[in-house]
Formats: C-alpha cells, structure tokens, sequence
C-alpha cells in the first residue's frame, strides 16, 4: 500500500471514528432529556423547578465532550499533515495557538449552552485581553524569538559563541548547552551558565560564532597606552608569546589602530576546546602586559 493511500485511509478512520462519537454524544443527550422529560412528569412537584437546568447541564456535558473530541480530531490531522513537516519549535508553537483558538471557541459556545450575554463577555474579554497582552508581551517575543532561532538552526547546542551587548557590558564567551523556546544557556569559559532571552539574538546583541576554518577562533582585542610605540610592543610580544607557545599560529597578533592616546592590538586566538581559551586570552593579556613595560623601561 503506497503511502498516500495509507494516509487517505487513516483520514477516513478518523472522520468515521469522529462521526461515531458525534453520533453517540447526540443519542445520549436525546435519551438522557427523555428520561428527564419522563421523571419530570412522573414526580412534577419534585423535579419541575429543576427540569430547566437539568436540561441545560446535559447540553452543557454534551458540548464540552464534542467540543472536545472535534479539537482532538482537528489536532490528529494537522499532526499528519501539517506538524510534522515543520521544525519541532514552530510545530509546537503553532499547535499551542490552535488549542487556545479553539478552546476559546468551546468556551464561548458553552456560554451560549448556559445563556450568557455573550456580548458583555466579549467586551470584557477585549479589555482582559489587552491587560493580560501587556503583561505577556515579553513572554510573547521570547517565544517568537526561540521558534525563529531553533527553525532556523541560527544557534545549536554545542557552539562557540560570543555575545556582545550594551544590556551587560563586558561579552559572554561560552558554549551553548541548551536552547529553548524561551531561553538559550551557555557555559561560559569562566564555568559559569548564563540564561540568554532568545531576544537578545534578534534585537540588542551582537552574536558571533568563534568558528573558523580548520579550529575555533576568537578575536581579541588590547588597548596598550600609547606613550610606548607600538611595533617595540608588538616585536616585545611576539618574543614573549614564542617562549610560551611551540605553534607560532596559534596566536596572530596585529596592530589594528591607534586611537587617541592609546594603541589597539587585535590578538586572533586559534583553538580547539572551549577549555583552552580562558588559559590563551590569559596568556595574550599577561604578555603585552609584560611587552608594555619592558618596552617603557
């Protein structure tokens, strides 16, 4: 049986199993307002004031339970047709805002089952809805955030990354360990785990992979005051980091640009594990340390 005919068989298997269970849910809800209808003529004194809302409760029971078997019924196919071509966070995200779109449905028609002014309700409910859409708001941009970031393979655990951003100053460097929908952790090469809001990779944060053609790679960057010039400096670093390292490209250094009364280096750091770079960012800013100061002595 080729695919597609098996697929078309299991929709009839659920619109058969739907229409039986609609079918039944109808032959209770006749049977059950018969037999009121039978006790209320039988015992009037007892049961009349009360048959109204008897009624009304079936219905209500009878709602809910269809209600709530045609939401499953609409869920299971999507699930066939529809989830399971997308990205998990985008499937799930996407089945969330369903469900609440239909069980508000289902509520409403309950309200109507139980003769609410639906009007007043609704009214209510567009102010509700703006006071709790405040509140949620950045709930809300996470979440859009995360299904955008894990769709799109942007980031995955197991990167090197950088991150770099006015909110928190000084960058995180790290390993991403986990990305969610609402947060993305990353272990950073101090040990300590940082919980990003997915936000920040969209909006304020300057992200970059320290991914490199053969190794990892991060770019360093020094200020060195500039009352020393800066080729003594560099030559004096270089001669200092060749004593410490056997592989000269592990570590490149470049004067990149004097600005003001100050000289900046750019220190391109080659590594293979994220262990490695707090020694080697160590080892570049102990070394022009030492550059400086033999070259002003």
């Amino acid at each position: 049986m080729s695919q597609s005919s098996s697929t078309t068989l299991l929709y009839k298997n659920q619109i058969i199993k739907l229409l039986v269970i609609l079918a039944v849910l109808a032959a209770v809800d006749f049977v059950l307002k018969d037999i009121v209808d039978i006790l209320t003529y039988d015992f009037p004194k007892l049961l009349s004031p009360y048959q109204s809302a008897i009624i009304t409760g079936i219905d209500v029971i009878i709602i809910a339970l269809g209600g709530i078997f045609i939401i499953r019924f609409i869920q299971n196919i999507l699930s066939i047709t529809v989830y399971g071509k997308l990205e998990k966070g985008m499937a799930g995200m996407l089945k969330f805002v369903l469900d609440v779109i239909l069980y508000t449905l289902l509520v409403l028609a309950i309200l109507a089952a139980l003769h609410v002014n639906l009007t007043s309700v609704l009214v209510g409910g567009a102010v509700g809805g703006v006071i709790i859409g405040l509140a949620v708001q950045t709930v809300a941009q996470n979440l859009l955030s995360g299904v955008l970031v894990t769709s799109s393979r942007t980031i995955k655990p197991g990167d090197a990354v950088s991150l770099l951003s006015w909110i928190w100053g000084t960058p995180i460097i790290g390993e991403v360990t986990k990305v969610s929908l609402l947060f993305t952790e990353i272990k950073s090469i101090t040990g300590n785990i940082f919980k990003i809001p997915n936000t920040a990779f969209l909006g304020n944060t300057v992200f970059q992979k320290l991914e490199g053609e053969h190794s990892l790679v991060y770019p360093l960057q020094v200020t060195v005051n500039a009352d020393v010039a800066a080729e003594k400096v560099l030559l004096r670093v270089n001669e200092i980091l060749k004593d410490k390292i056997k592989d000269e490209k592990k570590i490149e250094i470049f004067f990149t640009a004097k600005n003001g009364g100050t000289n900046v280096f750019t220190a391109i750091i080659h590594f293979d594990r994220m262990d490695d770079l707090r020694e080697l960012i160590d080892l570049v800013n102990s070394a022009f340390d030492k550059a400086y100061w033999s070259a002003k002595s």
